[in-house]
């Protein structure tokens, strides 16, 4: 009998014996017999999950047409991965709308099918423009794939497609930072069958860096679903990190991986026609100009780009902003040439506001004349980025050259590290000049295995043409992040003789308003935050609290004396409609030393030790609505006077043809000697959407702090794969709506592949 090894594990002899001498006993032989279909049958249950679940994505050598319509014969030859998790905003439990996601690769293309079985046939959809995350996929119905080749958890790419077709596609860096300016040419279908979504993705292996001998990636899918207003995942983690975070993948096994075999070369030739008119001067100009951008795949991970007297008059315009501090702030590069594998060269910072290389300075006064990079992986565990632009010679300014090069090496499971170098340096002609500036460094990032942990430690030193001293920044930092609790250390110290004429490192030079000079002063910043969330097992209306959200940064002088301290404090209220509340509260206690202009005119903060405190409520509605929007206003005190300051934001969707937004900050400010100062900031973005590959896109702003009313129109027409035509339109107005300058551009691009 089968069952005979089984009671033979009883230590009690008799009572063995008894069971064998009664085994004809009807009942005895019943229960036997029940066991035996029991056992048989969760056996058949083990064997097949653990038969039919898919572990691997299969190679067919057969091409699908995208088109969201499942007809293939190729996916019925696919297990799917699903048993969905719940993400956000309720992160327990099983979705309750489960996805089917099937994937195989031919070689050539990387074929991902998504089937979202919903409740409804019903899609929403908020944007139709390529690479909006926010309305576009974040608020929109949509799904998404995560993929890290090299398994190494902190790089990796991420494309997703919205109900109405819509791209997005991004490169993951340092865990959870994505680049969303970064484009690979690729193809994506949609369709609704009953009240299931379908989508299909079919991405060229091309656009991916990877190495044909490690054939386990790493993958997260993830459904968005905007009317539920949820995020489900396939690899279940705790909410509080963003669902495109590379640390919480799953390994999947890429059957037969080779080679790519698309094309290794890209050519991508513009003109540009250009025309200003100067009202104020009374002149005008106008230019021609050619330009070609190249890119080159010397092997699956290591990529060359150059590009030859490019021009960005098509980049998006910066949105602006009140800045009310003593120092400038960033903005983010949005110059395709600057984008790929750009995390070899943006992560080089030691903190938030302190980075040895920021990009946004080439080109920022001087035209540039041809570029070149070579990035990406020379083996699994070891990057590279070399970046050199030169610039054209303007007016008495030298031309100049600018070289960036970092390697990356991954040491282990839980350490990388980062040895970099930047340089500007004059040219004369072909000859290097001997004005100079430079800058070494090495950085370590860790990352636990439980992915709770992580942080870096990093050193720096700069080198400057006739310049003496330390010349170094060094910056420690520690971080734990859990759902409910996350809190962080950090330590950073700049020298005053560090020198970053490509970088950005505001705090160290102070202008002196009065004197009108700049001082530089070293400094040291200490900072500590602390974060509780809550969650109530009931999240029907409530979907979660967070009683505490604090931090403190200190900043030290270079004799070691306290001159600033800057503490907030924030309660927040988060409800299941997607609705929120919150009470910010700000304390700044600071020694001013130089005078300093927040009204960009004669009237001056004057030096001294000043204490504020400020409170700011507000409310954020739900935003996956049609009509949407913010408000919010701050009350305290402002150096030696008050502030008032009011601030809101009203949008208004016609799906899917039009977005109307409004946003508007005031600020009063009062001061027993300077009186009252008013400044106020209005912005009005309108987005109509012809197709998703046709757009026009204006912003009309006007900042009472800068003195300056813009407008600018850009009507973008995507006519080929990442070929397009821009028109773009910019005209630019006093406070007193005197006309000062207008200009107009056309600019045409075509991405050719060998």
């Amino acid at each position: 009998m089968r069952m005979l090894p089984v009671f033979l594990l009883f230590k009690n002899f008799s009572f063995r014996q008894y069971l064998f001498a009664s085994r004809n006993h009807p009942i005895l032989k019943l229960i036997i017999l029940l066991m035996q279909k029991l056992i048989t049958s969760l056996l058949l249950l083990t064997t097949f999950f653990v038969g039919t679940a898919q572990n691997n994505i299969r190679f067919f050598d057969t091409e699908i047409k995208v088109d969201g319509v499942l007809d293939e014969a190729v996916w019925q030859e696919l297990t799917p991965f699903n048993h969905f998790h719940n993400f956000f905003p309720i992160n327990e439990g099983d979705a309750e709308f489960d996805t089917d996601v099937k994937a195989y690769q031919d070689g050539k293309y990387l074929n991902i099918a998504f089937v979202y079985h919903d409740s409804l046939s019903a899609i929403r959809v908020n944007s139709l423009k390529r690479d909006n995350y926010g309305s576009g996929f974040h608020l929109s119905d949509c799904v998404g794939v995560v993929i890290d080749p090299y398994n190494n958890q902190n790089r990796g790419y991420f494309f997703a497609v919205n109900g109405l077709g819509t791209q997005l596609d991004a490169l993951i860096a340092n865990y959870d930072d994505a680049n969303f300016s970064w484009d690979a040419i690729w193809e994506s279908g949609y369709s609704v069958s009953g009240t299931d979504k379908v989508y299909e993705l079919k991405i060229p292996l091309s656009a991916l860096s990877y190495d044909e001998n490690i054939t386990e990636w790493s993958f997260q899918f993830y459904t968005r679903d905007a009317k539920d207003r949820m995020y489900t995942v396939w690899n279940k983690f705790e909410r509080g990190f963003l669902q495109f975070d590379t640390r919480f993948l799953k390994p999947i096994t890429i059957e037969n991986l080779k080679p790519s075999k698309t094309a290794r070369t890209t050519l991508i030739p513009a003109i540009t026609s250009a025309y200003g008119k100067d009202i104020q001067e009374d002149t005008d100009h106008s230019n021609f100009q050619a330009s070609l951008d190249a890119q080159y795949k010397i092997s699956d991970g290591l990529r060359l780009d150059v590009t030859l007297n490019p021009d960005f008059s098509q980049v998006e315009v910066d949105q602006q902003v009140v800045n009310l501090t003593r120092f400038n702030i960033v903005f983010p590069e949005r110059r395709n040439f600057f984008v790929e594998n750009s995390d070899m060269f943006t992560s080089l910072e030691l903190a938030s506001d302190i980075n040895p290389f920021y990009s946004r300075f080439i080109g920022a006064s001087q035209d540039i004349l041809m570029g070149v990079k070579l990035s990406g992986n020379v083996s699994p565990s070891t990057r590279i980025g070399l970046l050199n632009v030169q610039s054209k010679e303007q007016s008495d300014e030298a031309a100049q050259n600018y070289t960036v090069a970092s390697v990356k090496q991954q040491l282990g499971q839980v350490f990388n590290a980062t040895a970099y170098l930047v340089n500007r340096q004059a040219t004369d002609g072909f000859s290097l000049a001997g004005d100079f500036n430079r800058i070494g460094g090495l950085k370590s990032n860790y990352l636990s295995l439980n992915r709770k942990w992580s942080g870096f430690a990093t050193y720096s030193h700069s080198f400057n043409d006739g310049e003496k001293g330390n010349g170094h920044a060094f910056s420690i930092e520690n971080n734990y992040k859990t759902r409910t609790l996350s809190f962080s250390t950090k330590v950073n110290s700049v020298d005053k003789s560090y020198f970053t004429d490509i970088g950005f490192v505001p705090r160290i030079k102070n202008f002196d308003a009065l004197n009108e000079e700049v001082i530089r002063e070293g400094y040291t910043q200490v900072f500590q935050s602390l974060v509780i969330n809550r969650f109530p097992e009931d999240q029907s209306r409530i979907q979660s609290f967070r009683p505490v959200n604090f931090n403190i940064n200190v900043y030290f002088d270079e004799e070691g004396e306290v001159y600033e301290t800057n503490t907030f404090y924030n309660v927040a209220l988060f409800f299941a409609n997607q609705m929120s509340t919150y009470i910010n509260v700000y304390h700044n206690n600071i020694d001013l030393k130089y005078a300093f202009t927040p009204f960009r005119n004669d009237d001056f903060i004057l030096p001294g030790k000043y204490n504020n405190t400020a409170v700011r409520l507000g409310y954020n509605s739900d935003y996956t609505r049609d009509i949407y929007g913010s408000f919010n206003v701050q009350l305290g005190s402002f150096y030696n006077g008050m502030q008032t300051r009011v601030g809101g934001k009203l949008g208004y969707r016609f799906l899917p043809l039009l977005n109307l937004e409004l946003n508007y900050e005031y600020n009063t400010l009062s001061f027993d000697e300077l009186g009252n100062r008013n400044l106020n900031l209005l912005g009005v973005a309108t987005e109509v959407f012809f197709s998703n590959r046709f757009n026009w896109t204006t912003y009309i702003q006007y900042s009472e702090q800068t003195d300056n009313f813009n407008i600018n129109s850009r009507l973008q027409w995507e006519y080929k794969p990442l070929s397009f035509v821009y028109l773009v339109f910019s005209d630019n107005y006093s406070e007193t709506f005197q006309h000062k300058n207008w200009g107009v551009s056309l600019k045409v691009n075509r991405r050719l592949n060998f």
